[in-house]
């Protein structure tokens, strides 16, 4: 059978091989510190579950409109209006099935074959996937690890041609943990403006800020850049919300009614889904200070157990629940890259990571540190130990 053309653009995931591994190990009995997985391993909070329960007794059960319902609508609006000062209307708001499904329509309805879209790297794995399924073009914009691994305004302008159609920016960031600091996003802003591009601007790791690091919000320039401001978020990372599916889209109208559009025509929130992610947004937020304050003294831990370890380098995270350690002194005694050291080291030690070449930077492997202090205390203890 043939397949359309565009699911052979996709990269095979650099990740597969070392979660295959990792299965197979755990299949035959043998302990495995999975530092892979990118999501809370808190539950998610009483008041939040409440509401669920609540949804499912009132038989709230069934199809909603398709770019979501109204409660949760207005909660996004009171959010950005409560933080940021900034008035948003209900047409500026899509309701979707987590961010990954919102940053699909978004490149679904934007894109073009032939568009090109600035992608900082490191960068989530399915930033570039979702743009070459719609024919798009990314364009990598690198960022240093000397440097915190922030986005630069100037590495931006390095990459612009007449064919750039939007910059995407993800901060506090997956995998390195970058927090762009408000004078770098005002530079960002005000290049887009002169270029007329787009700002696809996630921020599912919003309130994952330490050191007392401050997340700057694409919303505080919608005084002068909201024609050009889309805003991605989600309530999966900072209410443990991953399996609820909640993500949401602030835009201009016109983008929010072709993505309603699409939703009516393939897939919308859960009804009970919604109404939980109401009372997240609304509700009591103390969970939210307790998880991040335990992100915190994990990611101090990790850092120091890491930059402890002879021939290894970690840029210090200022948010989001990563650390990205460079490893190419590694690569040696056949061990070429990432992939191979990663597999190398759950082979050895029955530590898992996620290769750097899944963010598109070869010399680095991501861990997670959204895992319980035993877990990782074990985990460094043998990687220390296998690396020195």
């Amino acid at each position: 059978m043939k397949l359309a053309e565009r699911v052979s653009q996709l990269s095979p995931s650099p990740t597969m091989a070392v979660s295959a591994e990792a299965s197979r190990l755990r299949a035959s009995g043998q302990e495995v510190i999975d530092f892979s997985i990118g999501e809370p391993d808190f539950n998610t909070p009483d008041n939040i579950k409440n509401e669920g329960h609540q949804a499912i007794d009132g038989n709230f059960t069934r199809y909603t409109a398709a770019a979501g319902i109204k409660d949760l609508k207005e909660a996004v609006v009171n959010k950005y209006q409560s933080q940021y000062g900034i008035e948003y209307t209900l047409p500026e708001v899509v309701i979707s099935c987590g961010a990954k499904h919102t940053l699909f329509n978004l490149a679904f309805v934007l894109f073009d074959k032939g568009d090109e879209v600035l992608l900082p790297v490191p960068y989530w794995v399915t930033f570039p996937e979702q743009l070459k399924m719609v024919g798009a073009t990314p364009v990598e914009v690198l960022t240093e690890e000397k440097d915190n691994f922030i986005l630069r305004a100037s590495a931006i302008k390095d990459k612009l041609t007449a064919r750039t159609k939007a910059i995407i920016v993800n901060t506090p960031n997956n995998p390195t943990g970058a927090v762009i600091p408000e004078e770098e996003m005002e530079k960002i802003v005000a290049l887009a403006l002169d270029q007329n591009i787009l700002i696809i601007f996630d921020e599912c790791y919003e309130y994952f800020v330490f050191d007392g690091s401050k997340h700057t919000s694409l919303a505080q320039f919608a005084n002068r850049a909201k024609h050009l401001s889309i805003l991605v978020n989600t309530a999966s990372k900072t209410y443990a919300m991953t399996g609820w599916r909640i993500g949401y889209l602030i835009a201009p109208p016109e983008i929010c009614k072709a993505i309603g559009g699409v939703q009516s025509h393939s897939a919308n929130p859960a009804s009970v889904s919604q109404k939980a992610a109401v009372e997240s947004i609304l509700g009591d937020q103390d969970s939210v200070s307790k998880m991040i304050a335990e992100y915190d003294r994990r990611r101090q831990y990790v850092v120091d157990r890491l930059n402890g370890i002879s021939g290894l380098s970690c840029a210090n995270p200022g948010g989001a629940f990563y650390a990205f350690p460079n490893v190419s002194n590694y690569f040696k005694n056949g061990i070429g890259n990432s992939l191979e050291f990663s597999q190398w080291l759950l082979k050895e030690v029955g530590v898992a990571v996620v290769p750097g070449s899944a963010f598109g930077q070869e010399d680095y492997v991501r861990i997670s540190f959204a895992t319980s202090m035993e877990n990782l205390v074990k985990g460094l203890d043998l990687m220390e130990n296998v690396l020195t």
